[in-house]
């Protein structure tokens, strides 16, 4: 049994669910429960049975026999997936379950893997590659260390010197997340950002997305303003096209990027930092949004329109700086 994002079981017809926008990306996710008991994630075992177990972000898995998944997956390119992420709970047999699941997956298809999976040292993530992944995520989440400490639990400062050391072992094949609005600033988040791009690990950037049945049910969502700040300080980090130590912050805010605003806009104007950002292919339709309301991480090509508002909504142009009800801050 493994378990598929609904929009992933959609794309390769396993459901009858129409989308506006299918997976460039097929998610699997292995794992019914996990060791670690996450503050704003359901799969924890302190969690129980609670409706928002089949959960990630906003995306329900529903469970599926692998025969059925992988005969479906064979013909995933066709329906234009290209890639596979499967992620994996923490549990007690470490690495070996996912190396089954990535010799299933293998064996039916020739698509870039990507492995999300709690790892515990170099070695561990060695072996994932040896065993046909392409890419391993070592999801940092939560940017500040005391807020780390809480929602997650144990030492940031270790899984951070694991994921640079694995970055310097394996260049060009490690991933990190990280979620915006978990009680970090600005400067904080794109402070570490700017560390990982230097290292050459690719960043998923996610909005936090509150979840009944977990902790932090009672959390709101990043202002759509922060969110804008950190995709745009992001893009040019790892664009090279500006340099963190020329960003201008008015306490933790970032008010500048060092740039003209003819050059910021011409620089956005392509839409790309407002795209899901992560490994090669992933889009995440809807994962950290609403049909209908703030899009935080744009799933297709933005238009012009949409650019032009996510640019303003920034307030990094002057004329269109607004400020934010600091109410709507998220603090540990």
């Amino acid at each position: 049994m493994i378990r598929l994002s609904a929009g992933t079981a959609a794309c390769l017809g396993l459901n009858g669910a129409k989308m506006d926008y299918y997976p460039t990306t097929a998610y699997l996710l292995a794992g019914s429960r996990c060791l670690m008991n996450c503050s704003f994630c359901p799969q924890g075992t302190s969690h129980g049975h609670n409706p928002a177990g089949s959960r990630l972000g906003r995306i329900s898995w529903p469970g599926y026999k692998w025969d059925k998944v992988k005969k479906v997956l064979t013909k995933a390119r066709q329906q234009g997936v290209e890639r596979i992420c499967l992620q994996a709970v923490r549990h007690t047999d470490g690495i070996i379950k996912i190396q089954r699941h990535l010799a299933k997956i293998r064996s039916c298809s020739d698509l870039p893997i990507s492995v999300s999976a709690w790892i515990s040292s170099v070695d561990d993530a060695g072996e994932l590659l040896d065993s046909g992944a392409e890419r391993i995520a070592i999801s940092i989440d939560v940017v500040n260390p005391d807020a780390f400490r809480i929602f997650k639990g144990g030492q940031q400062e270790n899984r951070i010197r694991l994921l640079l050391r694995c970055a310097e072992k394996y260049p060009g094949k490690i991933s990190t997340h990280l979620i915006c609005g978990l009680g970090e600033s600005e400067k904080e988040m794109l402070s570490i950002i700017n560390s990982f791009v230097s290292a050459g690990i690719t960043v998923g950037l996610f909005a936090f997305t509150p979840l009944k049945g977990t902790d932090l049910e009672k959390w709101v969502s990043p202002r759509i303003a922060v969110y804008r700040r950190v995709q745009i300080g992001y893009y040019l980090l790892n664009r090279g096209a500006a340099s963190f130590d020329n960003f201008l912050f008015s306490g933790e805010k970032l008010i500048s990027c060092g740039l003209t605003e003819n050059h910021l806009k011409k620089t956005l104007a392509d839409g790309l930092a407002f795209r899901t950002s992560g490994c090669p292919g992933c889009n995440r339709p809807y994962y950290n949004e609403h049909p209908g309301g703030d899009i935080y991480n744009y799933h297709y090509p933005p238009g012009n329109e949409q650019i032009s508002a996510a640019t303003k909504e920034s307030g990094l142009l002057k004329q269109y700086s607004y400020s934010t009800p600091r109410a709507e801050v998220n603090k540990c």
